[in-house]
């Protein structure tokens, strides 16, 4: 009896200082697990995730509970994440789903959800406990044909992700809808064919064939970026994650995790080309025109700043090139206070021709603007001297 009563407070106090997962074992068990582990009360408000969550996403602890932790779900996959959520809990049922998670350092990763509900003795749902993880690199682990097949099998349905597999001599033994969507291809004319079967351009083939190649190679894995060119359709880029892949004959095949990166690369090559008008632009403008970055340092100066200068347009620029000595402290402290501060600069100042030898009087102008790069807003400041 003595020990019962002992034990008693004890199991209380345990009770009421964890009383939504019913022990240490459970806390214990969460927090070394590598997965990404949470617990939602009843209506999926976050209310417990181990050390690996913050740890993974960068968010503080704090900041994943409640819905905190929806902000590191990719943009484009909140709405089927939702979707998925609300009919699980309206038919109390378990919820098994893939999108992408936000690192810690920026980069988005696929991750196999999965989520089961707690009912207490009356068959009421008082929790949900789940789990997150990170599938980007699961084909590198594969060693066996045995699990090449169940992996394939639980990845091929994903709608974004291009998941295949190559026997030795690089025909197709296996390639999910996504891959069949991707390259334009029916299922049937993919399976039993090489790269350069399906007339992809020359050099594009020979490429994979290579990287294929590398991966048996080294039996290790390798992630490329490769571009599939096909007759009658747009170059498509893709990343790809390939590993050796033990085929039941004894040889070595490939099995590959692909991303189709055709939207970024266009968005960069298009961004690239707008610089290079942008380039040729100001190159024309009669007037001093540059570009700093957020920090007030030249990133881009245009042709006329370095005939006034004196030096030829290879040569990195420098404030110091034109504005003459006296004008220099007022400058410099305006132009700190600006870029301190976000505000425009508009103040008079001295420059130094170098061609005519000579000092002229003018306006400098400078406006803080935002430009994306690469999916990254970044200020920039655009300058004259007029």
């Amino acid at each position: 009896m003595e020990n019962n009563e002992d034990s008693r407070p004890q199991n209380t106090a345990r009770a009421s200082q964890h009383p939504w997962y019913g022990g240490m074992e459970f806390r214990t068990l969460a927090e070394s697990i590598p997965a990404l582990v949470f617990v939602s009360d009843a209506d999926g408000a976050n209310i417990y995730s181990n050390a690996q969550f913050p740890r993974y996403t960068g968010l503080s602890a704090d900041e994943i509970l409640g819905d905190g932790w929806l902000k590191t779900i990719h943009p484009d996959d909140q709405e089927r994440a939702a979707a998925t959520w609300l009919e699980s809990w309206t038919n109390g049922t378990k919820y098994d789903t893939k999108y992408r998670f936000r690192r810690f350092d920026g980069e988005y990763r696929w991750h196999l959800v999965r989520g089961a509900p707690v009912r207490d003795g009356n068959d009421n749902i008082v929790r949900w406990i789940g789990s997150c993880t990170d599938i980007e690199d699961l084909l590198a682990h594969i060693s066996v044909q045995s699990q090449a097949e169940q992996i394939l099998e639980a990845l091929g349905s994903a709608s974004e992700l291009i998941v295949y597999a190559k026997d030795a001599d690089g025909n197709f033994i296996y390639a999910n809808g996504a891959a069949s969507e991707k390259i334009g291809q029916k299922p049937d004319s993919i399976v039993g064919n090489t790269a350069e079967g399906l007339a992809i351009e020359g050099a594009e083939a020979k490429a994979v064939e290579e990287n294929d190649a590398l991966v048996r190679a080294s039996t290790a894995s390798h992630t490329v970026v490769e571009k599939w060119t096909l007759a009658g359709a747009d170059t498509r880029h893709f990343r790809s994650t390939k590993v050796p892949l033990p085929l039941p004959d004894g040889s070595i095949g490939i099995a590959g995790l692909s991303i189709d990166l055709t939207d970024t690369v266009k968005a960069q090559e298009k961004y690239e080309e707008t610089l290079v008008h942008s380039r040729n632009r100001i190159d024309t403008i009669p007037m001093i025109t540059w570009v700093s970055d957020e920090n007030g340092q030249l990133v881009e100066v245009n042709q006329a700043w370095h005939d006034h200068a004196g030096f030829k347009a290879v040569s990195e620029a420098s404030f110091d090139d034109v504005i003459v000595p006296e004008s220099k402290a007022k400058f410099f402290d305006h132009w700190k206070f600006c870029v301190e501060n976000g505000q425009i600069l508009d103040i008079e100042i001295e420059l130094r021709d170098e061609i005519t030898q000579t000092t002229v009087t003018r306006q400098a102008l400078a406006i803080p603007m935002d430009r994306n790069e690469s999916g990254v807003s970044k200020r920039f400041w655009y300058g004259t001297f007029s």
